[in-house]
């Protein structure tokens, strides 16, 4: 057996369904086309290439050469092409159904487009449950996955140890598992080749035989300074040279041919995991920042590589509940997959509610994910057309259903009304309010807003300094590492929501809310019924719809609010609300989502500004690209407040601004009744 140290390497390309188009022709620029052409360059240089199933499709579409650049590496065995869930789903958080038939799907793709079998799978986010090798395995051909070296820590091994693969399993299904070295992942790219060479000799000398390399392909070329270094001023080519010097110490290999020369280390079971940082953002703000602190510690102290086995931050599923809109989605994900099965299972309507399981939307830590409009929108979208799929046999001689459950598992059960047009799904607990409001011709989610919430990183937003780091002359930092400034701006849009950014929200007030406060922060603050609960209390079925009546009670206070939802495409709320005295206000508030992100028309005028004051009685949202038409409209005058939800976000390119949607408060003093508000949505084409 040769005496060489083999450097295992897998490079992971992803962009998420509903990205930027922009995004993917940048990518292919700057990234991973080049990427191809120099590895084609050196036939000597060998490696595990993956590639998520949305970004293949868009090449299909786009680019011929990269499939005959990475079929040719293929043929001549100088690449093995990893599998994996082909929307790159998160696999614990997804049926485990739906979790095989990715990776078969996966694996029919890649035999169809390159004739090979894929032996390994990427694991989205590298995010392990002890459940997974029996999901994977039962049924797939796949034999290994890689994990990032923390895993292997938490589950007891030292760090001298964390090399080669070893062998998990579950119910006796065996997978073998790499550990990802994450100094690699932190050299490379950027450091220079000397550096990783010196480091791969530095574990041969300790009698390291496979050390594993695994990381996104966007280090390459597509985050912040990598083009300019990797490409333009030659560092891949550096590095693929300085390998090739050192051929007779140090060989890249793909990770099957570690599996095919070396046995295993041994059994380990990993615990729950995912990367450091993964583990990090998943944390609400003050416990992040804490912990943020403890690691910065700790990483000054001379063992760090033993102290972070025990300075574990939270798990992926935290995100469920850290972003209750991340929640809604889930949610949405496992009932429709629901609907899928029982229904047939119909191959465009799976392949779209896979879709729906690409991850990117939703979580948040150093890329936009769950802040970007795009994603989320994506994922409605594809639910919204497998669901329309699946009416087809759910509704037959039907116009709508009712269901009554608890839909999000937050121990209270919402009131569920969904229709051949239009979804109406209300929260009795949250003011019966409308969470879920779902058009499906268009199959447009106008409920898809995200909340302002606090995050870790707010803080470097108040003091940018706090992030400044030395780094050396000529080399990029990691993305990790980029200080990132922040204008006034952005200091002033860290207001955060105290209740849940819903529709058909009431507010009753006993003095006028401050429409100062609504244009500069974007809420009703203090409300004296935003957090009241409601029960409903009546139910009167039509051919064409229902009326649902909920009551709220506080002390003296009774609030009696009907919806009259048509399953045709509207939506009325009317109240009756005791005591209704001289001085008594109320506010109704609307949070819709819009794409396009086109201000609204007041009494059929466009606004001036992308905040303001009116007089008036029917505000229009439109989509013209996506032809949709939303109209709030009343037989009276109100007081109308329309302002943006901006969020203030991370990504790779630092703190953004981000519009989520658009806040609606009809505002009126009312002695003796509540003028009705009816919401409409149609195709833009009809008006």
């Amino acid at each position: 057996m040769s005496d060489k140290i083999k450097l295992a390497f897998c490079v992971h390309s992803h962009q998420p369904v509903g990205n930027y188009p922009a995004v993917l022709e940048q990518g292919a620029r700057d990234c991973y086309l080049p990427f191809l052409r120099i590895l084609k360059e050196y036939p000597d240089i060998r490696m595990t290439l993956h590639y998520t199933g949305p970004l293949l499709e868009w090449f299909e579409e786009n680019s011929p050469e990269f499939f005959d650049l990475l079929a040719g590496l293929v043929a001549r065995s100088q690449v093995e092409l990893m599998g994996g869930g082909f929307y790159e789903p998160i696999m614990p958080v997804i049926p485990e159904n739906d979790a095989q038939e990715q990776i078969e799907y996966s694996k029919r793709y890649f035999e169809k487009k390159f004739g090979v079998t894929p032996r390994g799978m990427w694991c989205a986010e590298r995010i392990w449950d002890p459940s997974l090798p029996k999901k994977i395995r039962a049924g797939s051909t796949v034999e290994y996955t890689l994990l990032d070296d923390s895993h292997f820590l938490s589950a007891g091994l030292c760090p001298e140890d964390v090399h080669g693969y070893y062998i998990t399993e579950r119910e006796g299904y065996a997978l073998k598992v790499f550990p990802i070295d994450m100094q690699l992942r932190y050299l490379i790219p950027f450091r220079e080749p000397h550096e990783i060479i010196n480091h791969l000799r530095g574990l041969k000398a300790r009698g390291v035989r496979v050390s594993t390399y695994g990381d996104d392909g966007e280090k390459f070329g597509m985050w912040p300074g990598t083009h300019k270094w990797v490409l333009e001023q030659g560092w891949l080519k550096r590095f693929f040279d300085a390998l090739l010097e050192v051929s007779d110490e140090i060989e890249m290999i793909p990770l099957s041919e570690a599996l095919d020369t070396y046995p295993p280390n041994g059994l380990i079971y990993l615990p729950t995991a995912t990367y450091q940082e993964m583990m990090e953002w998943s944390l609400l703000a003050p416990q992040g920042r804490f912990y943020e602190e403890l690691v910065k510690r700790a990483k000054a102290e001379h063992d760090w590589d033993r102290r972070r086995a025990f300075l574990r931050g939270g798990m992926w599923d935290n995100f469920l509940s850290k972003y209750p809109e991340s929640n809604l989605m889930h949610k949405k994900m496992l009932n429709v997959s629901s609907l899928v099965h029982a229904h047939g299972e119909d191959p465009s309507a799976m392949r779209h509610l896979f879709m729906a399981q690409c991850n990117c939307a939703y979580w948040h830590g150093l890329f936009g994910g769950i802040y970007i409009g795009a994603l989320r929108h994506a994922v409605y979208e594809n639910l919204l057309k497998a669901e329309e799929i699946v009416d087809g046999k759910r509704m037959a001689g039907r116009s709508w259903i009712m269901e009554v459950f608890d839909y999000d598992v937050d121990g209270f059960d919402e009131v569920l009304v969904s229709g051949k047009t239009l979804n109406c799904f209300i929260s009795p607990r949250e003011n019966a309010s409308v969470f879920g409001l779902e058009y499906k011709p268009r199959q447009y989610c106008l409920s898809n807003i995200l909340m302002r919430h606090p995050e870790i990183y707010h803080k470097d937003v108040m003091n940018p300094e706090s992030r400044k780091k030395n780094k050396p002359e000529g080399e990029p930092l990691s993305i990790h590492d980029i200080p990132h400034a922040a204008s006034e701006e952005f200091k002033e849009l860290l207001v955060y929501d105290s209740y849940p950014k819903n529709s058909f929200i009431t507010h009753y007030l006993e003095a006028p809310a401050s429409v100062e406060k609504i244009l500069h922060e974007n809420r009703i603050d203090p409300s004296g019924t935003a957090h009241l609960p409601f029960s409903l209390i009546a139910r009167s079925d039509r051919s064409d719809g229902v009326d649902l009546t909920f009551l709220g009670a506080r002390g003296a206070l009774e609030i009696r609010k009907t919806y009259r939802y048509d399953a045709s495409g509207s939506v009325l709320v009317s109240h009756t609300i005791t005591p209704l005295g001289e001085g008594t206000w109320i506010v109704l508030e609307w949070n819709l989502f819009t794409l396009s992100g086109e201000r609204p028309l007041v009494d059929a005028q466009a606004m001036e500004n992308d905040r303001g004051v009116y007089r008036a009685r029917t505000i229009e949202i439109v989509d013209e690209e996506r032809g949709l038409h939303l109209c709030l409209e009343s037989g009276v005058s109100w007081v109308v407040c329309i302002v943006p939800i901006e969020c203030v976000s991370q990504s790779e390119e630092g703190f953004e601004k981000t519009f989520q949607g658009w806040s609606i408060y009809f505002m009126l003093q009312c002695n003796e009744s509540v003028p009705d508000v009816v919401l409409k949505v149609k195709e833009a084409c009809q008006s």
